[in-house]
């Protein structure tokens, strides 16, 4: 597919170099908390209380998701920027080589000088920069096979359980209403 639009390009253009993974987690938590309780309300083949704690227990998945799913993503980023520390060797204004600072550096990738050297230390910051967004989005990755046992689920039970008993109050209440 080609888009022509240049209005739809500068969009995409915009988002695919400001939104990294964290916000990327943000809008897809947005996208499902707008439709998918809604959907769950409208399912005609479950019972109306089915409907309602599903409705609840989605917002409740949601919401967890989200919550901890951007953390992770932002914590992963940050934990590979500690640990990609790295000096230059400068020549001609250019960088020539990089070089792992010790017990900072783990993640400096090892780059042979006839890959992208010799560099503008701007552009090889900027290039540093994705790196460290790219590699800190694979090891949020990772601590999220863990997460979602340790964080998600038993946020998800807890929420759940605080928007079943707050339906109950609203239901306990209309009920009141109508029968006075």
């Amino acid at each position: 597919m080609i888009i022509r639009n240049d209005l739809v390009n500068r969009c995409l253009n915009w988002a695919g170099k400001k939104l990294h993974a964290p916000e990327q987690r943000i809008i897809l938590g947005a996208t499902g908390l707008a439709t998918q309780p809604f959907i769950d309300l409208n399912n005609k083949n479950v019972d109306k209380e089915t409907r309602k704690t599903s409705a609840w227990r989605t917002v409740a998945k949601i919401l967890a998701g989200t919550v901890v799913g951007v953390a992770v993503r932002y914590w992963g980023i940050g934990f590979v920027k500690k640990f990609a520390q790295y000096d230059t060797v400068m020549k001609n204004g250019l960088v020539e080589k990089i070089i792992p600072k010790k017990g900072r550096g783990f993640f400096v990738p090892i780059l042979s000088k006839n890959s992208i050297f010799p560099i503008a230390k701007d552009a090889l910051e900027k290039r540093f920069d994705k790196y460290i967004k790219a590699m800190g989005t694979f090891v949020a990755t990772v601590a999220m096979i863990g997460t979602n046992f340790l964080c998600d689920a038993p946020a998800t039970k807890w929420l759940t359980e605080k928007f079943l008993n707050f339906q109950k109050k609203l239901d306990a209440k209309k009920t009141k209403e109508v029968n006075q």
